[in-house]
C-alpha cells in the first residue's frame, strides 16, 4: 500500500514539475523585444543642393526637419506623420519613376530605403535614403539634396518653426489658422460623337473647387484627369488613333514629375486596346475605351468592340496598364466577396444555362450619392452581342475607393435639390456638391444641413458624369491648388 502512495505522489510530482517547466517556456516564448518606435529620419537636414533638367541649381537657405510629432521641409508640414518603408534598387526605382539612371544624380547603384511620409492619410512626401546622413527627395520637378546637420531636435524646436511659417501665411492674407478649408478634385467624361472617325468618344476634364469657411474660394478647370496619388499627381487620358479606319483607344497614365514625360508615351503606363498591324491590306477591328471611375491604385474601364458591339467592363492596377491584365474581383474583395459577385449573377446565369461567369467582368459606377460595384454579365442571342448589369451587394473596399462618406441623407438631398442625380460631402463635413443633369450646385453645411442659398454653381452638359473624386483638406488644399494652377488650368471663378 506505501508502494501504491510512493508511486502516485511521485507521478503527482513529476506532473507538476513538468507543468511548471511547460509554462515557463511558454511564458518566456511569448516575451518580444521592444518595438522601436521612433521615426527613420529624425533631427535637422541642411539642404545641400538642387538638381534640376541635369543641372546643379544653387543651394537654398532651407532646412528639413524630422520629429516624432511633426516634419517640416520648409514652408511645408506634416503633423502627426506616418512613415512607411521599403528597400529598392535604385536603378529599377529611378528608372520607374523618373526615367533617370543613378549615374544622372551622381549616386552610387545599389539598394537603398525609399521612405514615405503621410498625414492625416495623404501624402506629403518621399525621401530616398542612401545612407544615415544624406537623403534625396524629388519636390516640386528637382531632386532636393540633405544632409543631416544635427541629429535629434525638441519637439519645442520643430513646432516653433510650424508657428513661424504660419505667422508668414497670415501676414500674406495665404492661410489662416481658424479657416475650414475642403477641396476636390472632380473628374467628368464628356459623351460627344466623333464625325472624323464616325464613332462615339468621350473626353475628360478635371475640376478644381475650394471653399474657406464654407465660401467658394476658387474653381479651376483643366483637361484630362489630374490624379493625386500616394506617389504624387498622375495624368490620366486616352487617346484616340486611327489607323487605316482601325480605331484605337489608349489609356495613358503618366505620373508628373521633372522630366517633362510625354502622355503619349508608350514606354510608360498606357493600356492600348488592340494592336495596329503596318499591313495595310489588313482591316483591324476597332475597339473603343471609355473611362468608369479612377482612384488612387485603379481604373475602371468599358470596352467596346466596334465589330461585334460586345462592351466589357474591367477593372486593371494603375501602376501597370501596360501589362493589360485585368484584376480579379476576389482580388480586391476576398472569397467573401466572390462568393457575393456569384449570387448576384445567379439570376441571370439560370435564365440562360449557356452563359459562362467571368470573374474579371466587374466595375464601378455611381448611385444615389456613393460608388458601387455592379457585374456584366456578356451572353449571345441570335446573332447579337448583348449584356446585363447586376449591383454586387458590398461596400468598395479602400483599395478602390479611398472616402465615399455622404454625411446628408439622400432623401434630404432629394428633397433641396428634387433633380439631383449624385452628391459629395467633404470628410471637414462642411460642403456639399449636388450634381444635376445641367450643373454642379455647391452648398455649406451647417450642423448636418445643407445651407438655404448655393455658395456656388458650374455648368455641366447633360452627357457629362463623374468618373473621379478626390478630397483635400486643411493646409493640403492649396498645395492641391499650386499643383492644379502648374498643369495650365484655367480659372472659371467668379
Amino acid at each position: 500500500m506505501k508502494k501504491l502512495y510512493l508511486i502516485i505522489i511521485s507521478i503527482i510530482l513529476i506532473s507538476l514539475l513538468s507543468s511548471c517547466s511547460i509554462s515557463k517556456f511558454e511564458t518566456k516564448d511569448k516575451i518580444k523585444a521592444p518595438e522601436n518606435k521612433l521615426p527613420p529620419l529624425l533631427g535637422k537636414w541642411a539642404i545641400e543642393k538642387i538638381i534640376d533638367e541635369n543641372e546643379e541649381v544653387s543651394t537654398m537657405d532651407k532646412e528639413a526637419l524630422f520629429h516624432e510629432s511633426a516634419v517640416v521641409i520648409g514652408e511645408n508640414y506634416a503633423l502627426n506623420p506616418v512613415y512607411k518603408l521599403k528597400n529598392v534598387n535604385l536603378s529599377d526605382y529611378l528608372l520607374y519613376k523618373y526615367k533617370m539612371s543613378p549615374e544622372d544624380l551622381g549616386l552610387k547603384e545599389g539598394e537603398v530605403q525609399i521612405i514615405t511620409v503621410f498625414s492625416n492619410n495623404q501624402f506629403f512626401n518621399e525621401f530616398i535614403k542612401y545612407n544615415d546622413d544624406e537623403i534625396v527627395s524629388f519636390i516640386q520637378d528637382k531632386f532636393y539634396f540633405f544632409k543631416k546637420s544635427v541629429d535629434k531636435i525638441s519637439k519645442e524646436e520643430i513646432h516653433r518653426y510650424i508657428n513661424v511659417e504660419n505667422s508668414i501665411m497670415r501676414t500674406s492674407n495665404i492661410e489662416e489658422v481658424d479657416t475650414l478649408r475642403s477641396g476636390i478634385l472632380l473628374g467628368i467624361k464628356s459623351h460627344f460623337y466623333d464625325e472624323e472617325s464616325q464613332k462615339d468618344n468621350w473626353s475628360y476634364k478635371t475640376l478644381w473647387i475650394r471653399t474657406n469657411n464654407r465660401n467658394t474660394a476658387s474653381i479651376y478647370e483643366l483637361k484630362d484627369l489630374l490624379l493625386p496619388r500616394k506617389k504624387g499627381f498622375w495624368l490620366v487620358n486616352v487617346n484616340r488613333e486611327n489607323n487605316n479606319g482601325a480605331i484605337n483607344d489608349k489609356i495613358n497614365a503618366v505620373q508628373k514629375g521633372k522630366f517633362k514625360e510625354e502622355i503619349n508615351d508608350e514606354s510608360f503606363y498606357s493600356f492600348r486596346t488592340a494592336k495596329i498591324s503596318n499591313d495595310t491590306n489588313v482591316i483591324k477591328p476597332s475597339i473603343l475605351k471609355n473611362i468608369l471611375y479612377v482612384g488612387n491604385d485603379y481604373i475602371s474601364t468599358e470596352t467596346i468592340e466596334i465589330l461585334s458591339n460586345k462592351k466589357t467592363i474591367q477593372v486593371y492596377p494603375i501602376d501597370s496598364l501596360n501589362d493589360e491584365k485585368a484584376i480579379k474581383i476576389s482580388d480586391v474583395i476576398g472569397e467573401d466577396g466572390l462568393k457575393t459577385f456569384i449570387e448576384g449573377a445567379q439570376g441571370i446565369i439560370k435564365a440562360n444555362s449557356n452563359i459562362g461567369l467571368n470573374e474579371e467582368s466587374f466595375g464601378l459606377s455611381r448611385r444615389n450619392g456613393y460608388w458601387i460595384m455592379k457585374g456584366r454579365i456578356n451572353y449571345i442571342s441570335g446573332d447579337e452581342e448583348l449584356y446585363k448589369d447586376y449591383n454586387i451587394k458590398t461596400i468598395p473596399p479602400k483599395e478602390l475607393v479611398n472616402y465615399d462618406n455622404l454625411i446628408i441623407p439622400w432623401n434630404i438631398i432629394k428633397s433641396k435639390v428634387p433633380e439631383a442625380i449624385d452628391a459629395f460631402t467633404s470628410p471637414n463635413e462642411d460642403i456639399i456638391l449636388i450634381v444635376t443633369r445641367n450643373n454642379i450646385l455647391i452648398y455649406g453645411i451647417h450642423d448636418h444641413d445643407i445651407s438655404q442659398k448655393e455658395i456656388g454653381k458650374i455648368k455641366l452638359n447633360s452627357s457629362d458624369s463623374v468618373v473621379m473624386a478626390e478630397w483635400a483638406i486643411g493646409r493640403y488644399t492649396m498645395i492641391w491648388e499650386d499643383e492644379v494652377i502648374k498643369n495650365g488650368a484655367e480659372n472659371i471663378y467668379p
